[in-house]
């Protein structure tokens, strides 16, 4: 086994480019085709000047779209319409996609699984705990639908929807969004502000 390198002292804008390349990379061709000269090609830039490894590249990747969906996440569940919103920001194809792309380095990289599991627990901490006053708002009975519950069956219809649709499935994302849309538009209607 290699030692990792020691990066050297990088610019932001260089350690982005790296990071949207990653990212580009992934979501063109999976996570499998992260590869240091594929990275390299993409931003025009040396990835061990400014990452140690590729593991630590994809951590770097983990953590900038966990605090992006982390803030978005805030937004959307302080909006007018909070359970439209999660769900939008949930079931969105490119960053469900590369969740997806995510997902599946965590499960050969143990760092990477660790970065991915600490932003879960967070993510799902700030909706269990945003979702009590929610579901009253709604007129849902936390004890019937408590909020572990929701949460978990909202980010897993996205999540599965969007694996599907990466994978090119045809499993009636079609239908199943056009159900969950008529849910919400009932929801919505039925809130009490």
């Amino acid at each position: 086994m290699v030692p990792a390198r020691r990066p050297r002292t990088a610019t932001a804008e260089k350690r982005q480019r790296l990071l949207d390349a990653t990212e580009q990379v992934m979501i063109r061709d999976g996570y499998a085709a992260v590869t240091t000269r594929r990275v390299e090609a993409e931003a025009g830039l040396k990835l061990h000047y400014h990452y140690g490894s590729l593991d630590e590249l994809l951590i770097a990747v983990v953590r900038r779209r966990g605090q992006q969906t982390v803030a978005r996440l805030g937004q959307a569940l302080a909006s007018p319409e909070p359970l439209r919103a999660w769900w939008r920001l949930m079931a969105e194809p490119a960053g469900n996609r590369l969740l997806v792309e995510l997902t599946a380095a965590a499960n050969h990289r143990p760092a990477v699984q660790a970065e991915v599991a600490s932003l879960a627990r967070q993510v799902r901490r700030m909706q269990t705990e945003a979702l009590p006053s929610l579901l009253d708002e709604y007129g849902l009975d936390g004890d019937e639908f408590p909020p572990a519950l929701v949460a978990s069956a909202v980010q897993g219809l996205a999540f599965a929807m969007a694996y599907d649709q990466a994978s090119g499935f045809d499993t009636a994302q079609e239908e199943a969004v056009a159900g969950i849309e008529r849910l919400l538009d009932r929801l919505e209607r039925g809130r009490r502000r």
